[in-house]
């Protein structure tokens, strides 16, 4: 028997790292749901028995209906595939409303399709499959810690745990227990990220063979040892601190108790960052050229950003990066960025010896250190400014 656990989706997460998709759409959402959909399709093909999502499926709280619908689409092809489906309410997915909470996963279609339920509540639910393997699944929604009654953080998270034993011990014995759930998990410190949180102290899973949380969007596994407990990490890269984390899911044979992680192909993300200072007129369009080609971009959503001397400004333009960028195989530009390092001007009391303004600046600019290319073409402007012989 086996599950198939994907991290937090965040459907609608762009972050100017797409653009127009000439449908309406947006080319990063269409990432989104091409790495979704790699997922389901490895679902279905290798006939797994249950599919669940550790929440924040969406981004923003108030969901637009083009990403209500991309989730619509995957859930009921894994509901017609007959794959019991759990969606789990994630932080992104969740409104305080006084007293209580309301969440958009409880407005999508998928909540009348036969084999997905939406898992707002703190639940055990017991699956068995055509071989009459059976499993129970600890299923652990996001918990705010205004929830409990606790005055801090430790107090409210020991709540927790006393949530998850409790229901650890209604689970039938003998028969496999595997938690899956969207909060932190406790490493050592109440006063990790952030402090607001409330943590799922690992042990409190005794007695399940395998803890799994979203939440956190890189991949780690916390523990080895019974009970082990795992980060899936989110399912794409959502913005360049991402740039060098690969994104898996979770294949999780439960009779064997073996979890293999299985590799999402996402688009790649690449911020490329160069020190270009030192380089004269001379030389930067071709030290620029060298810079882009010596990284593959291709396929790429790219940021760019140099650093260079402020005499070369004028021979750098953002624009011709950018061209540059895509004719080397970026799928998109999400930002160019150039940084100018100014140079100390050197004073020189001496130019005021000469009576005409330009006399005065060509004497100026031959105290500075600055290239002989650039000083020419500042000459012949200034001449034509100041009337210069």
């Amino acid at each position: 028997m086996r599950v198939i656990v994907c991290g937090d989706v965040h459907m609608g997460a762009v972050f100017g790292l797409g653009r127009p998709n000439g449908t309406g759409g947006n080319t990063r959402v269409d990432d989104y749901e091409a790495s979704l959909n790699y997922v389901i399709d490895y679902v279905i093909d290798t006939k797994a028995d249950i599919f669940i999502q550790t929440g924040d499926v969406f981004e923003f709280r108030d969901p637009e209906p083009e990403h209500m619908g991309i989730i619509d689409r995957a859930l009921k092809r894994l509901s017609n595939a007959n794959i019991a489906s759990f969606i789990l309410m994630g932080n992104h997915d969740y409104k305080r409303s006084g007293e209580n909470f309301i969440s958009s996963i409880s407005s999508l279609g998928a909540c009348e399709y036969p084999n997905v339920r939406m898992i707002l509540n703190q639940d055990v639910i017991q699956v068995s499959n055509k071989d009459d393997e059976k499993v129970n699944l600890l299923l652990l929604p996001y918990r705010d810690k205004r929830m409990y009654k606790g005055k801090n953080t430790l107090e409210q998270s020991k709540e927790y745990d006393l949530e998850v034993q409790s229901l650890v011990k209604t689970c039938e014995p003998n028969i496999p227990i595997v938690a899956v759930g969207h909060n932190f998990f406790y490493e050592g410190s109440y006063n990790a990220y952030g402090g607001a949180e409330v943590m799922a102290d690992p042990l409190a899973f005794t007695g399940c063979d395998v803890a799994m949380m979203g939440h956190v969007h890189q991949h780690r596994i916390v523990r080895t040892s019974s009970p082990v407990c795992i980060y899936t990490g989110s399912m794409e890269k959502s913005n360049f601190g991402d740039a060098n984390v690969d994104k898996y899911f979770v294949d999780y044979d439960i009779s064997r108790k073996r979890a293999k992680f299985r590799k999402i192909p996402v688009r790649g993300l690449l911020d490329m960052s160069h020190d270009l200072t030192g380089s004269d007129f001379s030389q930067i369009i071709k030290n620029l050229d060298d810079a882009i080609g010596a990284f593959d971009i291709n396929g790429k959503v790219v940021r760019f950003r140099v650093a260079i001397d402020e005499q070369v400004l004028p021979a750098v333009d953002k624009k011709s990066i950018q061209t540059k960028l895509y004719d080397n195989g970026a799928f998109f530009v999400s930002k160019v960025i150039v940084e100018v390092a100014a140079k100390r001007i050197i004073r020189d009391i001496e130019i005021t010896k000469y009576k005409d303004d330009y006399s005065m600046f060509k004497a100026f600019s031959g105290s500075q250190d600055i290239d002989k290319e650039y000083k020419k073409i500042l000459l012949k402007e200034a001449k034509t400014i100041m009337g210069g012989i």
